[in-house]
Formats: C-alpha cells, sequence, structure tokens
C-alpha cells in the first residue's frame, strides 16, 4: 500500500524497497527519515511476504486440482 492507502503489486513494493535500501546505505541521511523509510520497508517486506504465501497458497491448490483431475478422469489413458 503507497502512503495514500493505494494497494501496489509485488514488483512496485520491490522497486519502492530497492530505492529506500540506496536511501540507507548514503551517511547523510536524515535520523528522523531512516525511522521513516525503515517503517515503511517493513510493511512492503510484509506485503511482499504476503503476497508470495497467497501465490505458493495458489500454485499448490491448482496443482492439487490438476492431480485430483487427472486421476479422476477416465479418459486420462491411464488403465
Amino acid at each position: 500500500m503507497t502512503d495514500d492507502g493505494e494497494v501496489i503489486g509485488y514488483a512496485d513494493a520491490m522497486r519502492e524497497l530497492d530505492r529506500i535500501l540506496d536511501e540507507l546505505e548514503r551517511d547523510d541521511l536524515d535520523v528522523d527519515v531512516l525511522a521513516v523509510r525503515v517503517r515503511r520497508a517493513r510493511d512492503l517486506v510484509e506485503l511482499c511476504r504476503s503476497r508470495i504465501t497467497r501465490a505458493q497458497d495458489d500454485v499448490t491448490r491448482i496443482v492439487a486440482d490438476l492431480e485430483g483431475f487427472a486421476v479422476d478422469d477416465p479418459d486420462s489413458g491411464s488403465d
């Protein structure tokens, strides 16, 4: 989610994390800005983890459905 509440995708979140990391690696980052950037990075990491977990669950469910279909399909060629 962006600062204005807009939901962002995984790729956009990763790009923003890269920008934050670049900022954090600079020596001239203000301490107040540092805290804000670290909180934002934490939120983005949580978003990315959630998206990955959801994708893994979806793929697992789809594969299980396909395997079940192949076993239940009488025309699958496995006699």
